[in-house]
């Protein structure tokens, strides 16, 4: 199926692909879905192939492809993700400097040493505003955007020359930040994947 959905509004193309699902588990065939919309690639497939330049960046399971990109192209092409330049500080305890603040990474920075500069990324949604439990590291900014999308209010939050965008749940009790608010950003250490 090449592009099969890429004519259709949105609300048809998801119940479409919906139904294209169902058949295809119903009739137990192997189907080759070509498309350049994530969501439908992530929400269809039980595995997928990211394409570059003709030759297949990384092959897996949605899960796979989304939580752990194999490469910096596969990062920044499947979903929203964030990308901060850091430097290493310490890499036998995965300590890197985020534009003069520092935070842990989840074990040690094997094949880097200190003065090493290393992209680091984040996807939105693993990224709290404020200190929560369980999320160990945390940078602090300003709030530069707000955007209200319905059930989600994306933040974007300057840190120094980088910006970050997070993603938390509208809730009616409470107002979303303003523009302009001092903000710390918490996540947990082992989320940030360092991109090659």
């Amino acid at each position: 199926l090449d592009e099969p959905l890429s004519a259709l509004d949105a609300k048809v193309r998801v119940s479409l692909r919906e139904e294209i699902r169902s058949i295809q588990k119903r009739l137990g065939i192997t189907t080759i879905f070509v498309t350049h919309d994530q969501e439908e690639a992530l929400s269809i497939s039980d595995r997928i192939a990211v394409m570059y330049g003709g030759k297949a960046e990384q092959v897996g399971t949605p899960f796979e492809i989304y939580n752990r990109p194999a490469t910096k192209f596969v990062a920044n092409f499947v979903g929203t993700l964030n990308v901060l330049e850091g430097t290493v500080t310490d890499a036998a305890s995965g300590k890197v400097r985020v534009n003069s603040q520092e935070v842990s990474l989840q074990g040690k920075l094997n094949g880097s040493k200190s003065g090493d500069t290393l992209s680091l990324a984040l996807r939105p949604e693993a990224i709290s505003l404020g200190r929560h439990p369980g999320r160990d590291s945390s940078l602090s900014g300003e709030i530069t955007e707000v955007h209200f999308l319905g059930s989600v209010i994306r933040v974007r939050v300057g840190i120094g020359g980088s910006t970050v965008s997070l993603d938390t749940f509208n809730s009616p009790a409470t107002p979303p930040p303003a523009v302009g608010e001092k903000a710390e950003i918490s996540f947990s250490s082992g989320d940030m994947l360092v991109l090659h």
